[in-house]
């Protein structure tokens, strides 16, 4: 069986060090494959390599695999995670993309349909 390494994740969603679009992008890229590496849905982990190569698929799945991975977390790493989302969003709208935004917005629409994951 699977088991979610959080700690891979934690680094993934980590925002320390994150000034330039550049580095906002890299957040995004590496996080969002991460999510699908770690994600309890073989489905999904199964898509990981793939979305390395071809970005376009790691956003699309990102909602998907956050949510997956959301309910693997205890009460101090959704802490944690939810911070890093909010230093997202209140991140000088030059340094970070519109697209990283919508990604975000998604992701609460998404988890707001869901209600086993909303976010607080």
């Amino acid at each position: 069986a699977h088991q979610t390494n959080i700690n891979n994740l934690q680094r993934a969603w980590d925002v320390s060090q994150r000034s330039s679009r550049e580095d906002w992008d890299e957040w995004l890229r590496r996080f969002s494959v991460q999510l699908l590496r770690e994600a309890p849905s073989p489905a999904l982990r199964a898509c990981a390599e793939l979305a390395q190569a071809y970005q376009p698929l790691a956003r699309e799945l990102f909602s998907a695999a956050f949510a997956c991975c959301w309910v693997e977390l205890d009460d101090h790493y959704r802490s944690s995670l939810i911070f890093s989302m909010e230093t997202v969003f209140q991140a000088d709208a030059s340094q970070i993309s519109l697209e990283i935004l919508q990604l975000l917005l998604n992701l609460a629409e998404f988890l707001e349909k869901n209600k086993k994951t909303e976010l607080p």
